[in-house]
């Protein structure tokens, strides 16, 4: 059984929807596009400088040589510190923190030299991702709000998993702790315990957690990248875009919202009857005395 529901919904106003209809195409924006201060994307940078990286390790390791238990894991540099407390090495942590200052600005020169190399890969990365979000149902009053003018837009309901244009949706998390590149803690952890960390293979997975807050929005997305030419062919971000077609048979319903216009109803209904004639569709109504929305069968 795929993890993902059969179909997903893309919210829009009636003039998109026009165009995605008219066009047979879906756009996938890079991050940037998003416009979300939150949202990472290639100008992120990391949330700590280098000297704080190195202060932080001096101070950790300084800790470890005179805390009361002896320091965890089986590292080179846990083993000079258990050294050093056998020997009772250090009267004092300044006196401590004059000798880990040399050593551990070599150690943190080169893991920066590292982190150098994973920011690249991190722009590289970003500028070339491609994404598209989708909620999980059409009747969902938070995305309709918000990403349908109020009510006023429609609702695409689209096939999605195997053999389709969203083979592989994922589900956006909605976690209070925001998502970094790398963290301090991190990379406090490669230097101190030696543990093996390839950032890089977590990328895709930090455009996968939102707040708390947007959880109504129930969001799903799908992810491609384009090749590194397409990606590097534009300096302008707004440029950054792909526009992907899908199979009209992947369409499998729309739903005008209970407020749009008997205008844009119009042209939307003579569009699916002429593109789509086997896409259902459907009209959106407020239920009375509720915050609720029902939807009726319309013939096209």
């Amino acid at each position: 059984m795929p993890d993902h529901p059969d179909t997903l919904s893309k919210y829009s106003d009636a003039l998109t929807a026009e165009k995605v209809l008219q066009s047979g195409c879906l756009r996938w924006s890079a991050p940037v596009l998003y416009r979300d201060p939150f949202e990472l994307n290639h100008r992120t940078a990391l949330a700590f400088e280098p000297q704080t990286l190195l202060s932080n390790v001096i101070r950790t390791a300084c800790g470890m040589i005179f805390a009361r238990e002896d320091p965890r894991g089986a590292s080179p540099l846990t083993q000079v510190i258990r050294r050093w407390r056998d020997e009772e090495r250090f009267a004092s942590p300044e006196e401590a923190e004059e000798v880990l200052q040399e050593l551990m600005a070599r150690m943190v020169d080169q893991r920066q030299n590292e982190l150098d190399e994973m920011m690249s890969d991190w722009r590289r990365y970003t500028r070339s991702l491609r994404i598209c979000s989708f909620s999980a149902k059409a009747d969902n009053l938070t995305a309709w709000q918000y990403f349908a003018d109020s009510h006023k837009g429609a609702v695409l309901k689209f096939q999605c998993g195997d053999n389709t244009s969203l083979a592989a949706p994922q589900q956006v998390q909605y976690l209070p702790a925001r998502p970094e590149i790398t963290s301090l803690k991190e990379q406090l952890n490669v230097i101190l315990y030696n543990e093996k960390l390839h950032s890089q293979d977590f990328f895709a997975e930090k455009f996968l957690c939102k707040q708390p807050a947007a959880k109504g929005e129930q969001e799903w997305r799908c992810f491609f990248n384009v090749d590194a030419a397409t990606a590097a062919k534009s300096t302008d971000e707004n440029d950054w875009f792909s526009d992907q077609p899908f199979a009209a048979n992947e369409l499998r319903a729309v739903y005008f919202g209970a407020f749009m216009s008997t205008e844009d109803k119009q042209r939307l209904l003579a569009l699916l009857k002429h593109r789509y004639p086997e896409t259902k569709v459907f009209q959106a109504e407020a239920v009375a005395g509720k915050y609720e929305i029902s939807f009726n069968r319309l013939k096209h």
